[in-house]
């Protein structure tokens, strides 16, 4: 390159750093159509200057993708900033973009939220929930579940829910929040007791229980989440023994007031099953992951994202126990699931990976199929009542089919890597 060349090369990146920094500027006055000008003028200099894969470029787009989510361009904005996240993944070192993929994808589940309360403010419950659920997958996983932004979307979700009439899951979602509120703001703060309140109201709109009842429940529940709350911090100081107690404990409050396999023992019964997982009982786990299976199925389907994530977790319990034929289908499962759904994203590229990782060892499932027999048995006499819902038309149910096998994966997903998959 010529000094020519490169004063030349220098000037146009020093006006496209000009624009950008306009842009942003822009942005954060809230004068968003302008700034979407200037950010348009950068990229336009940046594209042919930098290549697509610069993490300057990354930054940009980025950036854009704010401005077009603060003027409800909900599919521009998902567009520029899932490309910002590849760009950056794609880097030489990722590991040096950490901070801008996590707020990229953070700003992306902002993204399905905002649309989602949009569709919810125009009545539109089905397509909110959805873009709810979408922005939950990605804020428990990178904040967890006890995260404010993370108990946000619980919120709006559980009163889209009770809006479009699902009682049980709308429970399920406002007891997760309060359990969030009552850890960050205390009992007694406003924000904690307004979902209390709003149970009440949805347990009051569901029309089964006596104002007496569903007083009887607000007060059972802040005592069920605080006997959670000690489980986890037992399982934070390593005494599974208690953490069981205390989990067993805010698992019979629920019962008695929702009765058996009510939506909001969910998390309890997932918290169990990995507790009985490090106790190293993995005939229990298996159990009670069966129970929260059968818990989303009711309200989901066998086709949604929370079923995908027990398929994943049940198959990292077989990988460590060394049944990689059987993990292989529980991780396929989970796949089809997150790439039907969410399409070509970093969860989905993670489900394949496993698919990928537990397709190379090799090893007969005979013992963890045992195992997993000996779950249901277990789980069918716990619940007696749950046979109604655990069997598909076929007869078949979650964790076997009707030969007694592992699930198996459908034929668009036992074809190997290289045929149209996400790599």
């Amino acid at each position: 390159m010529s000094q020519f060349e490169k004063e030349n090369f220098s000037a146009m990146e020093d006006t496209a750093n000009q624009h950008f920094i306009i842009g942003d500027n822009l942005r954060h006055k809230a004068f968003y159509d302008d700034a979407i000008d200037e950010f348009q003028k950068a990229l336009q200099i940046q594209r042919p200057l930098l290549g697509d894969n610069s993490p300057v470029f990354a930054k940009t787009m980025h950036c854009m993708g704010l401005a077009l989510r603060a003027i409800k361009d909900y599919a521009g904005a998902l567009d520029h900033l899932n490309k910002a996240i590849s760009i950056y993944e794609c880097q030489e070192d990722p590991t040096e973009y950490e901070a801008d993929i996590l707020n990229c994808k953070l700003n992306v589940a902002r993204t399905h939220h905002s649309q989602g309360v949009d569709w919810q403010r125009g009545g539109d419950y089905d397509r909110s929930i959805v873009e709810h659920r979408k922005a939950l997958v990605i804020r428990e996983k990178l904040l967890g579940t006890k995260h404010l932004e993370t108990a946000r979307t619980y919120y709006v979700m559980g009163c889209a829910l009770s809006d479009r009439g699902d009682f049980d899951e709308a429970l399920s979602d406002l007891r997760r929040t309060f359990r969030t509120r009552l850890v960050v703001f205390g009992k007694d703060h406003i924000d904690t007791t307004e979902v209390i309140e709003n149970m009440g109201i949805v347990l009051q709109a569901k029309g089964l229980m006596t104002m007496d009842d569903i007083d009887e429940y607000k007060s059972m529940v802040i005592q069920s989440v605080a006997n959670e709350l000690e489980g986890d911090m037992h399982c934070e100081n390593q005494d599974f023994e208690k953490a069981m107690t205390s989990f067993r404990k805010a698992l019979s409050l629920e019962e008695q007031c929702l009765g058996d396999l009510h939506p909001t023992t969910c998390d309890l019964y997932l918290r169990m099953a990995e507790v009985l997982g490090e106790l190293g009982d993995f005939e229990g786990s298996l159990v009670e992951y069966k129970s929260v299976i059968t818990i989303y199925e009711r309200l989901l389907g066998k086709f949604n994202l929370k079923v995908a994530e027990i398929y994943n977790k049940l198959a990292n319990i077989l990988m460590d126990k060394g049944e990689y034929e059987t993990a292989l289908s529980f991780y396929a499962k989970s796949y089809g699931i997150f790439d039907s759904i969410l399409g070509n994203t970093s969860e989905t590229k993670l489900a394949l990976e496993n698919v990928r990782q537990a397709a190379t060892k090799e090893r007969t499932a005979s013992q963890s199929m045992d195992l997993i027999k000996k779950a249901e048995e277990t789980f069918k006499q716990r619940h007696p009542n749950a046979g109604d819902f655990d069997a598909d038309a076929s007869g078949k149910d979650s964790l076997l089919d009707s030969n007694g096998n592992g699930s198996e994966m459908d034929e668009k997903h036992m074809k190997g890597p290289g045929e149209g998959d996400i790599i």
